[in-house]
């Protein structure tokens, strides 16, 4: 059964919020252009008196350029330059080992608009850097994607490029079997065998294929051999032999478990548990085959990772009414709440109930997926002076961050900052006593990209500078306030200003002012 990240729920007497088809990672349905400038020169303008970003988002159909169509310069990628707002020549004067350096190293998830960036970038159509081909620069980027749990964009992403080579294959193989696609995968394997020179990949597709004698001679081939793990020769035996199923004990999953072994075990009816594996297999818990549970814990953790939309765990949360407590439950309970209380806006009722969805969240990482959802839904309601705060907050941290407001009796300095901040222009800092605060001011303010950024951004090595200017902004959250300074400067000067009016937000949100 495939994977599904289009999810549509029937929920019963609860409002009816995910209809639409969803996406793995929303802003692939809806992605906002990220508007690059051109890499800039010793003189480069700051951008502090740039117009407020946009409203709106326009969405161009996506094109794939195949391979055997291209020009002189190759582009690979998902996405056009006309969905990102990045240019082909991204990657193009840097040095192949240097950018895959650059994108295996780079981790943004503490903040989401830079993971989002992140994503963008790995799935652009981008001219392949100096020295590195085309399939090579692609199966780097996948295999990021892969790594933060983005599954399907990344099998689509590797399916742009004929399969040349088994090393491609095999990623392509991986992907298909964590996202539930492996029977398209085996049908490329089943009629053309020197796509991987895997036996237990042959066999398992053989038996995919219902080749029951094709997958008995090449098991007991690769047998014979030796070419097969005792974890793969226990499983496929199990997936070949029901009665040896039956009789033998219990499998034990090896310590570092494979894409296909994880299959096998749920083909021989003992499916693993994913909460203590890599993100990546957390992809198999959306599917009807787990528990609501397992479902739901799984979608939170891609959630935080920016590889599920929220709507898609909307969904999850609403589908029925819990039967449980404490835990997931109360997470669950809570979200349910407020779909309750917003059927009949009464202001006490839905205050008290985004208060205390907020506090069920907010240790899970998940109060921007709670912004996403509900911003919109509560920016015309009356609301209690509580619940009025939270607004704000929610706000701030929604593609509405701009039109963020609080009751002018409920102003207060920080308040006052913040929508400073979000206008692109933050002041006041100094009478907040945070350092963080301080430093994103003087970042949009007086910041200079450090040597190293300028050097990138001279060079035109435009992915390595917003890479590296993206983790120092992050540094701001260890306490590293020049490289914050730095990263912010290099942001504005390329021509990030939103996403990095986004990310200051959200940095500041999430650590507490001292």
């Amino acid at each position: 059964m495939r994977v599904r990240f289009v999810l549509c729920f029937c929920l019963g007497a609860l409002p009816l919020r995910a209809e639409t088809p969803l996406s793995a990672i929303d802003w692939l349905d809806n992605p906002t252009p990220v508007r690059v400038a051109p890499a800039p020169g010793p003189d480069v303008q700051s951008l502090r008196d740039e117009a407020p970003v946009a409203d709106g988002v326009v969405t161009p159909d996506v094109s794939v350029m195949p391979i055997g169509e291209a020009s002189d310069r190759l582009t690979v990628g998902l996405l056009p330059a006309t969905v990102t707002g990045l240019p082909e020549t991204l990657w193009e004067q840097s040095d192949a080992k240097a950018v895959q350096r650059a994108i295996e190293q780079t981790d943004l998830r503490d903040l989401s608009a830079l993971q989002k960036l992140y994503y963008t970038m790995m799935l652009a159509e981008a001219v392949p850097p100096s020295g590195m081909e085309a399939e090579a620069f692609l199966t780097v980027r996948a295999g990021q994607l892969r790594k933060f749990g983005a599954i399907e964009p990344a099998e689509a992403l590797v399916e742009r490029l004929p399969l040349a080579s088994p090393q491609h294959f095999a990623l392509w193989f991986d992907l298909t079997l964590l996202a539930g696609l492996e029977d398209k995968a085996c049908i490329a394997l089943n009629e053309k065998r020197g796509l991987s020179n895997d036996y237990a990949a042959q066999i398992f597709c053989a038996l995919r294929g219902e080749d029951w004698d094709g997958a008995a001679l090449l098991f007991d081939t690769a047998d014979a051999l030796g070419l097969l793990s005792s974890t793969e020769h226990r499983l496929l035996l199990a997936f070949l032999d029901p009665e040896y199923a039956e009789d033998a004990p219990s499998l034990a999953p090896p310590r570092d478990i494979s894409a296909l072994e994880f299959r096998l075990y749920e083909a021989v009816g003992n499916p693993l548990p994913t909460a203590s594996l890599p993100i990546a297999y957390a992809v198999s818990d959306l599917r009807d085959l787990a528990g609501w549970k397992a479902q739901i814990e799984a979608a939170e953790r891609l959630v935080r990772n920016g590889a599920l939309s929220a709507n898609a765990l909307l969904g999850l949360y609403t589908e029925r009414k819990p039967a449980a407590s404490g835990g997931v439950w109360e997470r669950v309970r809570a979200v349910q709440n407020i779909e309750a209380a917003l059927v009949k806006p009464d202001p006490e009722r839905l205050s008290q109930a985004l208060q205390d969805a907020h506090y069920q969240m907010a240790d899970y990482g998940l109060t921007p997926a709670l912004a996403e959802i509900y911003a919109p839904e509560i920016a015309e309601l009356e609301l209690t002076a509580a619940g009025d705060a939270m607004r704000f907050m929610l706000t701030l941290m929604s593609d509405a961050y701009e039109t963020a407001r609080v009751d002018p009796a409920q102003e207060s300095v920080h308040t006052r900052f913040m929508q400073s901040l979000a206008a692109g222009t933050p002041e006041g800092a100094e009478a907040l006593n945070y350092p963080l605060a301080e430093a994103i001011e003087e970042g949009f303010d007086t910041g200079v990209p450090d040597e190293e950024l300028a050097a990138l951004m001279a060079e035109g090595k435009l992915g390595e500078a917003i890479l590296l200017a993206a983790e120092h902004m992050t540094s701001g959250l260890n306490g590293n306030m020049g490289a914050l300074k730095s990263g912010i400067a290099a942001m504005r000067q390329m021509g990030l200003e939103d996403i990095t009016r986004r990310a200051s937000l959200q940095m500041m949100l999430k650590k507490p002012r001292d």
